[in-house]
């Protein structure tokens, strides 16, 4: 099946990235992508965590410099080939991303939260001692916040962050618990006409990708038709990942485009 589009992943620019975006690119062109986007993570929240402050930070000017000159070598490409961040959001780094963000020529900057309280969600030592009700409430605040932000983002990344690593056993956040709040976070996305992606990179023995079917369909259901592909790789091999399940997954919810960003101008890709 040919994969059109890819609005998600990293570069040995990330600190978690493992390859040189020459070969993500050349990868991608021989997927026969329409549309591949390196989006380098922007971890400003890790200054305002315990143990995250010391990952490295993306060098934005050097990483700028090596997108214009991808640009120029790449220009002429069937495939094109889009650059931005992933801005990591707690509510310290609002003023900084304000200033930072605007300074840089980037097609795509996709909204994200791996972070709360001072720990990333990943390492899962910030849900020791707290119940499912408390740790979703917050994650939930947290991006209903993210989604309010005072500087420009396209794309919603990966909702439902912190349900890959919790030891919950009903892991879901789709309960009743939570669906005013996850209404709240809907609507607030459509009224701002952003983009949410369904993100494949997911290590978990039950979810494939995020955020969960209910929430897609419950966006689509308000009215939400902006959705993009996103595998979220950090290896040339897993762009395009779970494509096909995740096509037909948008087509039978009623999605009919894809939704990607050129130079923070939105276009739409038809699902085949």
């Amino acid at each position: 099946m040919r994969i059109p589009s890819d609005s998600h992943s990293h570069s040995n620019f990330s600190h978690d990235g493992k390859e040189r975006a020459v070969t993500l690119i050349e990868r991608a062109k021989s997927l026969g992508l329409e549309y591949y986007a390196i989006t380098e993570h922007l971890d400003r929240d890790y200054k305002y965590c315990r143990s995250e402050r010391f990952i490295p930070q993306l060098r934005l000017p050097a990483y700028y410099r090596s997108v214009e000159k991808l640009r120029e070598k790449y220009a002429e490409s069937d495939t094109y080939v889009a650059f931005g961040v992933e801005a990591g959001f707690c509510p310290e780094v609002v003023d900084w991303y304000l200033k930072m963000l605007p300074r840089y020529r980037f097609d795509v900057i996709i909204n994200s939260i791996h972070t709360m309280d001072g720990g990333d969600a990943y390492f899962g030592k910030i849900f020791a001692g707290k119940t499912q009700s408390e740790v979703y409430n917050r994650y939930l605040d947290l991006l209903l916040e993210s989604v309010k932000v005072p500087y420009d983002y396209d794309i919603v990344g990966h909702i439902g962050y912190v349900t890959r690593y919790v030891s919950f056993e009903n892991y879901t956040l789709c309960q009743e618990e939570y669906a005013d709040k996850i209404d709240a976070l809907l609507k607030e996305i459509i009224a701002r006409d952003k983009t949410i992606e369904i993100n494949t990179h997911i290590r978990h023995k039950e979810m494939m990708f995020l955020p969960e079917r209910k929430i897609l369909e419950r966006y689509y259901e308000l009215g939400g038709r902006n959705v993009t592909f996103s595998s979220d790789a950090h290896l040339a091999e897993s762009i395009g990942h779970r494509y096909e399940m995740v096509r037909n997954l948008a087509k039978e919810i009623g999605f009919t485009h894809w939704t990607v960003y050129k130079m923070r101008k939105p276009h739409k890709i038809e699902i085949e």
